[in-house]
Parts: structure tokens; C-alpha cells; sequence
């Protein structure tokens, strides 16, 4: 069985949390509306119920609230776990059309998004940010960069071998444990976390293919 965890943003307790009904599926697969809800206050997602035997690999436990794979935003780690959000898909890409650049042309930049920028030598508005990539694309031109390519920018877990050497606290850097393939990494935005991140990576891959640069993304 399945349940959808509903929870408005920040609050520790649930919303709602709303069975599935039987009829409901297709096989393994759930499906479900919920009406007169305003998307932007919520985060969601999923409990589910079943056998739990190590070794046939089944591990089910109903108690536990688990993260849709497929959430295009995720939200509310340092709160209250990783929950999705509901993104719109309501970007206006205007012009930009997809890459023509054969591959043996391209003058690839590989770059980290937050050590790109981050230093203050940098000189950038939001540090460590994709906005900040925006003011950047000047000086790739400059260098003749026409292909950049993003080490990895979707939801990892930073906290993961959390440590403090020396003095100095240690969190993961390179983002090569990826918690959602399909939500960009929060920490990257120059705004509050949530589905703002998804827009302003739009943003930076939408300027970027203006200015006659390619986008590769690293996984």
C-alpha cells in the first residue's frame, strides 16, 4: 500500500497523510489528484507498506516517509528530512534552441558551481551560486570558452561525512552522492530553498545557450 505525506512547509507535524485507495493503481504504480490545495505552500512524500525480508531485498517499513525519486524540487533536509515540491513548468526559454556546436569544437570549461565563485576574488553578487555563473559569462567569453561543464548540480547530501579537522568543519564538496537526479542542489540558489532553484538553473543555462555556450551537465 501507499500513502501520500502531506506537510505545509517548516511545521513538523503533517498536514495529511491520504491512503491510496486500492483502486488506484495500475500494478505497482499509485496515481492520485488532490484538489483545492495551493502547491506552493506544501511539501510531499510517500509512505509505503508491504513485506520486509532482507533477503529477497524487500525492506519495506510504513514508518518511515520517504523522498519521491522523481521530485523535480526537494526542500527541508536541516527541518524536517527531504520532502518534494511541486514545481510549474512555466519557464519561457524564448529563443534558445538546442545545441548546433559539432563536439570536436567545443572549448569545454569544467567548473564547480560553488568553487567558481565562491572565493571573493570573484567578485560576485550571490557567491557559490548559479545566479553568480550569470555574471561570470563575460569572462568565459574572454577565454574563449564556448562548452561548460557543470560538476554536479543536482540535491546531494552535503552533510553526509560531516566533520571538523583541525578546527574546520568538513562537508561534502563534490556533490557525487546525488539524493534526486531530477531536483537542482538547493544550496546552489542565491534564494531561499525550493522550487526558485529549478528557475534560477534555467536562468543559467538559458544565458549561457544566448551567449553561444553550450551546457554539459556531470553526474
Amino acid at each position: 500500500s501507499c500513502e501520500l505525506f502531506l506537510q505545509k512547509h517548516y511545521e513538523k507535524e503533517p498536514y495529511a497523510i491520504l491512503k491510496y485507495p486500492d483502486n488506484y493503481r495500475i500494478g505497482s504504480v499509485f496515481s492520485m489528484i488532490v484538489f483545492d490545495l495551493d502547491v506552493t505552500d506544501f511539501q510531499y512524500a510517500f509512505r509505503l507498506d508491504g513485506p520486509y525480508d532482507e533477503k529477497k531485498g524487500l525492506l519495506f517499513d510504513r514508518n518511515k516517509v520517504l523522498l519521491d525519486p522523481y521530485a523535480k524540487a526537494v526542500i527541508g533536509r536541516s527541518e524536517t528530512g527531504y520532502r518534494g515540491r511541486v514545481v510549474r513548468n512555466n519557464f519561457d526559454w524564448g529563443t534558445t534552441k538546442p545545441s548546433t556546436t559539432p563536439l570536436s569544437d567545443l572549448v569545454i570549461y569544467e567548473m564547480h558551481v560553488r568553487g567558481f565563485t565562491k572565493d571573493p576574488s570573484a567578485k560576485a553578487t550571490y557567491p557559490g551560486t548559479f545566479h553568480a555563473l550569470i555574471e561570470k559569462i563575460p569572462y568565459l567569453k574572454e577565454l574563449g570558452v564556448n562548452a561548460v561543464e557543470l560538476m554536479p548540480i543536482f540535491e546531494f547530501d552535503e552533510m553526509r561525512d560531516y566533520r571538523i579537522v583541525n578546527g574546520k568543519e568538513i562537508i561534502d564538496y563534490w556533490g557525487y552522492n546525488t539524493v534526486s537526479f531530477f531536483a537542482p542542489n538547493t544550496s546552489y540558489a542565491s534564494g531561499a530553498e525550493g522550487s526558485h532553484v529549478g528557475y534560477e538553473l534555467k536562468q543559467l543555462i538559458k544565458a549561457l545557450k544566448d551567449n553561444d555556450i553550450e551546457v554539459i551537465l556531470d553526474v
